[in-house]
């Protein structure tokens, strides 16, 4: 009795820890988006401050250039970093999916099938290999 509620317990909080784990991705993966945009405003900032030395124009300084160029370098870190973390974050969740997935056929593998269960199966099967010999008669005839 006491073993069955240890599972039950076990099992409730395998189920709410994923909820926690999803949260904390999509807040992660906010960040890493407004990290993206930030990143981006930065780069095209500086791009903005640096155009008229580029240019020539007479009304740019050289304090623009060096402005532009702090701004483009803080842009572009927090685009490389911003996109290494939704990188990371993918390979992640890839691995726990294929982790879940795994969890998930072992459970069905060990599970016991009901004498309904096995009739079906069997059914299925039987359908399958008409199938497959209807379609050898098929590409026999047509040679």
């Amino acid at each position: 009795m006491e073993e069955q509620k240890n599972e039950n317990n076990e099992a409730l909080q395998q189920e709410k820890h994923p909820e926690a784990e999803e949260r904390q991705g999509n807040s992660s993966t906010r960040s890493s988006i407004l990290w993206i945009f930030a990143g981006g405003y930065l780069v095209y900032t500086g791009y903005r401050l640096c155009e008229g030395i580029l240019k020539g124009t007479d009304d740019a300084s050289k304090g623009f250039l060096v402005a532009g160029g702090i701004f483009i370098v803080i842009g572009a870190v927090l685009l490389i970093k911003a996109v290494r973390n939704l990188a990371k974050e993918g390979a992640e969740k890839a691995a726990v999916q294929e982790e879940m997935a795994k969890k998930v056929i072992e459970e069905n593998s060990k599970k016991k099938m009901s004498i309904s269960e096995r009739a079906h199966l069997a059914e299925n099967l039987d359908d399958v290999q008409e199938d497959s010999e209807e379609e050898t008669v098929e590409n026999n005839s047509a040679e």
